[in-house]
């Protein structure tokens, strides 16, 4: 397995101090096809001409989600040395795992003392931090997580208007998307069976169903598509382009939220979305209806059935 060879090669080869970044590489990350124009990659760009304050930030908050993704990686290390029949060389990564992410709390300490900061952007590598010449790839060790590890780092740094402000651009501004917290659908009774509905997107339910269950079903998935909806809105607002037609859910390995691929770019959300996740071809049928959620003219109608969905 070329994970497994990854860890042996780089516990051998660490004191040669080749480092962590050999592991995405070797993992599978290509550098030609890394994202160029994600949000991500538009602030990075942007905080290259900000005060230090910002550049401060963002490092700091890249560090410590890297700091926590390569202490969960080490752990992952640990417990699979239990069942190894090698198990030393997966405790030695392990153990060269954790010395690295002391050194990734040593530089973001060296942030806190108000040491300069410098980004580092080239076309074929993932982003670098640099501080008083310690650079630090802001590289997630399993290029399939990379996008995941993107995403947390902006849910770290953008709080209130920075974000939005470091990528404005010169257009009317479109209005801000908004979901109420609870979703209140409506139920109707019939012989055929209940059916609810929010906004123009119904669901249909077998008439000898658990009603308990049927209400469950359907208040969780109204739930998960205003939160997918809310959370798209929020990146069309800050241009980011979705696209719809590739729109995708993936598992997050090790947490509950999952991830949602926004386009080819890189751009994406975590949000926990386990019905639309499990159910195939559901988020591909509320395409349209989540593209014109909060649009004036408002979604179009979209009808499910429950038992064609698998969940009767």
């Amino acid at each position: 397995m070329a994970t497994s060879w990854c860890f042996t090669y780089l516990a051998d080869r660490w004191r040669a101090g080749l480092g962590i970044f050999l592991c995405s590489l070797l993992l599978g990350l290509p550098t030609s096809t890394l994202a160029q124009d994600s949000r991500y990659q538009r602030i990075l760009v942007a905080l290259q001409t900000s005060d230090e304050a910002l550049k401060s930030r963002f490092a700091t908050s890249a560090l410590l989600e890297l700091t926590e993704v390569y202490l969960a990686e080490a752990d992952l290390a640990r417990k699979e040395s239990e069942a190894a029949q090698n198990p030393a060389k997966l405790k030695a990564w392990s153990r060269a795992v954790e010395r690295y992410a002391i050194q990734l709390t040593l530089v973001a300490e060296d942030i806190e003392l108000g040491l300069p900061v410098e980004f580092r952007l080239h076309a074929r590598e993932v982003a670098a931090v640099s501080v008083v010449g310690r650079t630090v790839m802001l590289a997630h060790p399993r290029y399939s997580q990379q996008a995941a590890f993107e995403q947390s780092v902006l849910m770290h740094f953008c709080h209130g208007s920075i974000c939005r402000e470091l990528t404005a651009v010169d257009k009317a501004p479109i209005p801000i998307p908004m979901s109420p917290s609870l979703i209140v659908p409506q139920w109707t009774f019939s012989a055929r069976g209940p059916s609810c509905s929010h906004i123009n997107l119904q669901i249909s339910f077998r008439d000898q169903g658990v009603l308990s269950q049927q209400k469950q079903l359907c208040q969780q998935l109204m739930q998960e598509v205003e939160m997918l909806a809310t959370e798209l809105g929020w990146q069309i607002r800050h241009e980011v382009a979705v696209d719809w037609e590739t729109l995708s859910v993936k598992p997050t390995p090790m947490r509950p939220e999952h991830l949602v691929l926004l386009n080819d770019a890189g751009d994406s959300l975590l949000i926990s979305l386990p019905l639309l996740y499990s159910t195939p071809g559901l988020l591909e049928t509320l395409s349209p209806w989540l593209r014109q959620r909060h649009v004036s003219d408002g979604p179009p109608e979209v009808l499910l059935d429950s038992k064609a969905l698998g969940w009767e």
